[in-house]
């Protein structure tokens, strides 16, 4: 055929010959030239290199969505059904796969000392929640289980670091029917985990632990402790009863702390202080919740039977 010369050595050396003198003298550059460009997001700026014959106008894939996911509605539920349809029972493809880099981490459990893999930017220091809890749940307070407003109350203490509302308001409330009390007085060996209550109380030979609810490693401790330390009596006041502690005393207490609570406002009156009703209150509603407080150590002596 005619066109058999461009397939020869011949024809082919000689345009590899011309070829590379054109890439000598920069005549074809079009692969290595770059251009700058400023990202077209309002708000961005990031400037950023391509090719002349590239029509990137945004900086990153996240500019670009920010930009063109303004122009575009919320699909409608019938298509979103559709799609989960679709996509149900369909296996991941990138399971097991690591994409991200990892590295070489020991677990910070003495127990454990494994090596596992994790992101580099994360400070993770344990290689489960067991071990987690083994070496956090020794501590007297565990960070984990303190989710409550925590800090100092100079109407309590200056110095005494309360990790909840409700240990703080417990503590009024033994200040206010003259109860003495200790805050965490002492740690007891559990043998996997450690345990301290909250309070102690000297003059009923007590310990309080004031919880909101119980989750499965509360009952492993509160069990385990009371299985080692079967003459040491040990107090739980739940969410049930302190929500029936502060129904009775909160409008006798200043500085009580609300959360969430389940009381009308005219029922947090303070003595000594001016109470403010809510419009439209009938005095009738209000006579009774005056009368009905009375205060002394054995209405508070109940819960600890």
């Amino acid at each position: 055929m005619s066109y058999d010369f461009y397939q020869s050595k011949g024809y082919k050396r000689k345009q590899s010959v011309i070829q590379k003198e054109n890439w000598r003298k920069g005549i074809f550059d079009f692969q290595y030239k770059r251009e700058k460009r400023r990202c077209a997001r309002e708000g961005c700026d990031q400037i950023f290199e391509v090719t002349p014959s590239n029509p990137k106008i945004y900086c990153s894939q996240n500019c670009a969505a920010t930009v063109n996911n303004k122009k575009r509605d919320p699909l409608p539920l019938e298509t979103r059904l559709k799609i989960a349809k679709t996509l149900k029972g369909t296996k991941n493809p990138f399971r097991g796969v690591i994409k991200v880099p990892r590295i070489n981490t020991k677990c910070a459990n003495p127990r454990c000392g494994k090596i596992f893999l994790s992101e580099r930017w994360l400070k993770r220091k344990f290689c489960s929640n067991k071990c987690v809890m083994e070496v956090v749940g020794g501590r007297p307070t565990s960070p984990k289980a303190a989710r409550g407003k925590a800090g100092i109350r100079k109407d309590i203490s200056e110095t005494i670091y309360f990790y909840s509302r409700w240990e703080a308001n417990i503590v009024r409330l033994f200040n206010y029917l003259g109860i003495k009390w200790v805050y965490q007085p002492k740690t007891f060996d559990l043998g996997s985990q450690n345990y301290t209550p909250d309070f102690y109380l000297p003059e009923y030979n007590t310990y309080v632990e004031v919880k909101n609810f119980l989750w499965k490693y509360s009952k492993i401790r509160d069990k385990k402790f009371r299985k080692l330390y079967p003459k040491t009596k040990l107090t739980l006041l739940l969410k049930k009863d302190y929500l029936r502690l502060e129904d009775r005393y909160s409008n006798l207490i200043k500085n009580w702390e609300y959360k969430n609570s389940p009381f009308i406002a005219y029922n947090r009156i303070v003595i000594g202080q001016v109470p403010k009703w809510p419009k439209g209150t009938d005095c009738k509603s209000v006579a009774p919740v005056l009368q009905r407080f009375e205060s002394s150590p054995a209405h508070f002596c109940t819960y600890l039977a």
